[in-house]
């Protein structure tokens, strides 16, 4: 019954996160289900949803469709869907259903690359795990299947990777990045996956570095650390973005990976996030307050190539609820809606930080902009309710 979640939403499931780091490429996306499932990601999970083109649909699964197992319809009604809207490629998606009657995705993809010679993806999702699986097996398929060979390198050329609306809403987040690292003397190479285009995919093996601003981007950076020898970096410049760059600037000279880790401490401050973004949160607060104890745990899965010692995998609900509970902390950073995990009068304090694939539209229009004054303010609110615990 731990699994239960009473309080807390569930986060984005693996089918939005294939779909949010599809959504920029003109493809035509097919969540195979009932409807439910494509209900979530468009009302729920994408920002983007109500103010840019999208050709997210439904499959319009149906019980004797799930009995009889014909696939047969859903290929045809793909194969006429690509006639009249002409998509770049296509992605066809799994749900809870298909996961359970075993729904055959890859050889889905392979009738449908036959018959409309567009390139086809199968993503066997089921909606269970949690989306960064998702964005991370789209941006896997777009590497192999598009990027080509080069032996070039463009000097100080970075990609950044493992960027959606499910960890940093819409609302500049990924402009202003790209903005930084070019003002920083830096070449944008490729922009995965807000702002990408199938060039900049084609292109991501000249690129010197590969920075992963999320967990999700990790399996990327390693494919190309393995196919083009670009070192990564997992970083999330914040504020004024010293503390990530300086580490871009070492990976540069020596061409060793790096991560934006530091040591877990007990005591004070818990961030329960995005893994890399938490970390990155971390490393400021650090930066400004050495001493400050400040412990970094997720709910998505912790992921050992970012972890430090002493940072939490923190399983479900009842994890968090037993860690704001157990007194280790006097104040949370994290999902406003973690406010319902706090005790009254228990002496601990939160200070919100929205995350679109947890709280959705509730909280994604307060999403913060990381780099710049308002997240200097945050970092500062919460340097200041730990000197107050």
């Amino acid at each position: 019954m731990s699994k239960l979640w009473i309080t807390l939403p569930a986060y984005a499931g693996d089918y939005s996160g294939v779909c949010s780091a599809m959504y920029e490429l003109g493809g035509l996306a097919v969540i195979h289900d009932a409807s439910g499932c494509t209900g979530n990601y468009t009302g729920y999970d994408e920002p983007r949803w109500y103010d840019a083109p999208a050709r997210t649909f439904c499959s319009g699964l149906r019980e004797i469709d799930a009995v009889l197992g014909d696939d047969d319809k859903l290929v045809d009604r793909v194969v006429a869907a690509c006639e009249e809207l002409r998509p770049t490629m296509v992605a066809v998606i799994g749900s809870p259903v298909p996961m359970v009657i075993g729904t055959d995705f890859k050889g889905i993809a392979a009738e449908l690359e036959n018959r409309t010679g567009l390139p086809c993806f199968g993503f066997p999702t089921n909606g269970i795990v949690r989306y960064g699986a998702g964005i991370g097996a789209a941006q896997t398929a777009l590497i192999e299947r598009f990027a080509k060979e080069t032996k070039e390198k463009i000097p100080r050329s970075v990609n950044i990777l493992g960027m959606t609306p499910l960890d940093f809403a819409d609302n500049g987040n990924a402009a202003e990045l790209a903005a930084l690292l070019e003002g920083h003397g830096l070449k944008v190479n490729g922009r995965l996956m807000m702002g990408v285009s199938l060039e900049q995919i084609e292109r991501l093996g000249e690129a010197a570095l590969n920075l992963a601003v999320t967990q999700s981007g990790m399996d990327a950076a390693e494919l190309l650390r393995r196919r083009y020898g670009a070192p990564w970096v997992a970083a999330l410049p914040l504020c004024g973005g010293e503390t990530a760059l300086e580490l871009i600037e070492r990976t540069l000279a020596d061409g060793q990976c790096r991560a934006q880790n530091a040591p877990s401490r007990d005591g004070g401050v818990l961030i329960v996030g995005e893994q890399a973004c938490a970390a990155a949160l971390r490393a400021e607060l650090l930066a400004r307050s050495p001493g400050l104890p400040v412990t970094v745990g997720t709910m998505l899965g912790l992921d050992r190539r970012l972890a430090s010692p002493g940072d939490l995998d923190v399983a479900d609900e009842t994890a968090l609820r037993g860690l704001v509970e157990s007194g280790r902390f006097r104040t949370i950073v994290g999902d406003p809606l973690f406010a319902g995990l706090i005790p009254p009068d228990s002496g601990v304090e939160l200070v919100g930080l929205p995350h679109p694939a947890l709280s959705s539209k509730l909280y994604w229009d307060h999403a913060p902009h990381w780099l710049g004054a308002e997240m200097d303010r945050l970092v500062e609110a919460i340097l200041s309710k730990s000197k107050g615990a």
